[in-house]
């Protein structure tokens, strides 16, 4: 699926570790292709795994999580790179994955996020399987039509390791871990039921018209919640790390905070209340409630973001008073002075001045 990862972070400070059988079915399908085990092991700096590790009594302990997601990827790429040959194509790579993820990070919503990344795919051509989204009696099916005519080993473990990751991607992006209703692909089983179990963690159907996910469709609205910074953080790794977690453990204050953000700088004003509530699947006077649980309220939120945008926007001496006023969703320039001024204690025009000159403007 990839061609390569940036191995030089795989670094955590708790060592998970991963049933060694695993590991053996990638590597035994890895040896069918053609491809030397050990001489995988050794480019992935895996060395140390050669034998007993895997082989003898030790490997009762397990893979540890950095080195199985080292392994995952180099047979991956062993895999995939087969089944693109088989195809007379060319393999998806770690760029194109990365450009993806850069491509989806400004989408509003999950709804977004698939209709983006199916356009994606569709500019790639046969590199990334098309998406399709039907919604039926509040359950969501998202099917993911790869035009394989070879539906072999090689092709099974790229198409569950697509399948994998638009399911981690996509949780991760909302900050949530999508509740899978099911899985199917339409393959046999060609891989250990543990190893699939592993890596796409719901039952799956096989034999099936189409791979594909069901959730509940609710989740469609759920907004997209991470930032540039986040994303660069998680390519280092992805998106072989399956133990990536997904959920975001932040605040809704921070959740909104970040959205109200996100949507002042594309030119959009803030969602409303109950568009918040709709897209956190609570009631609006649940979100009331909880954000002042956390010492704060939607208008503290949104004027905060405001403050914050217009205050970056004042820093570049291409955009008049009136433009910065507009960009933050104020009515009229007069409106984005005096607010302006009861937020900082001065002017847009002072504040300017006193950082263009290399002064302090109070924050």
């Amino acid at each position: 699926m990839t061609k390569r990862l940036n191995t030089k972070h795989l670094s955590r400070p708790v060592a998970t570790r991963v049933p060694v059988a695993i590991a053996r079915d990638l590597l035994r399908l890895v040896e069918e292709i053609g491809v030397d085990p050990a001489e995988l092991l050794r480019q992935a700096s895996l060395a140390h795994l050669i034998g007993p590790p895997i082989g003898g009594a030790a490997a009762q302990r397990g893979v540890v999580q950095d080195d199985f997601t080292r392994l995952y990827a180099h047979c991956t790429w062993a895999l995939d790179a087969q089944a693109a040959r088989q195809e007379g194509r060319e393999p998806l790579t770690k760029e194109g994955v990365d450009m993806l993820c850069h491509c989806i990070i400004t989408c509003r919503t999950l709804a977004d996020v698939i209709e983006r990344t199916d356009r994606f795919s569709a500019l790639i051509g046969p590199r990334a399987g098309r998406l399709r989204l039907k919604v039926d009696d509040g359950v969501a099916r998202l099917d993911m039509a790869t035009p394989r005519k070879i539906r072999n080993a090689s092709a099974y473990v790229s198409d569950l390791a697509g399948l994998s990751t638009y399911y981690r991607l996509f949780g991760w992006l909302i900050g949530e871990d999508i509740p899978l209703l099911g899985a199917a692909m339409r393959y046999p089983p060609l891989l250990d039921e543990q190893t699939i179990s592993y890596l796409m963690p719901v039952p799956m159907q096989h034999g099936a018209p189409e791979n594909s996910l069901r959730f509940p469709a609710s989740y469609l609205d759920r907004p997209v919640l991470r930032s540039h910074h986040e994303l660069e953080h998680l390519l280092e790794r992805f998106p072989f790390d399956v133990e990536q977690p997904q959920s975001l453990d932040a605040p809704l204050s921070e959740r909104i905070q970040h959205l109200f953000s996100a949507m002042l700088a594309s030119g959009e004003a803030p969602a409303t209340a109950s568009r918040l509530a709709r897209q956190f699947s609570i009631s609006v006077a649940t979100l009331k409630r909880r954000l002042a649980d956390e010492g704060t309220s939607l208008v503290q939120l949104k004027t905060e973001a405001r403050r914050a945008l217009a205050t970056r926007l004042l820093d570049d001496p291409r955009l008049t008073i009136t433009e910065v006023g507009r960009r933050t969703q104020f009515s009229d320039t007069g409106a984005f002075r005096r607010a302006f001024q009861q937020w900082t204690g001065s002017s847009p025009s002072r504040w300017r001045e006193l950082r263009q000159g290399g002064g302090q403007a109070d924050q």
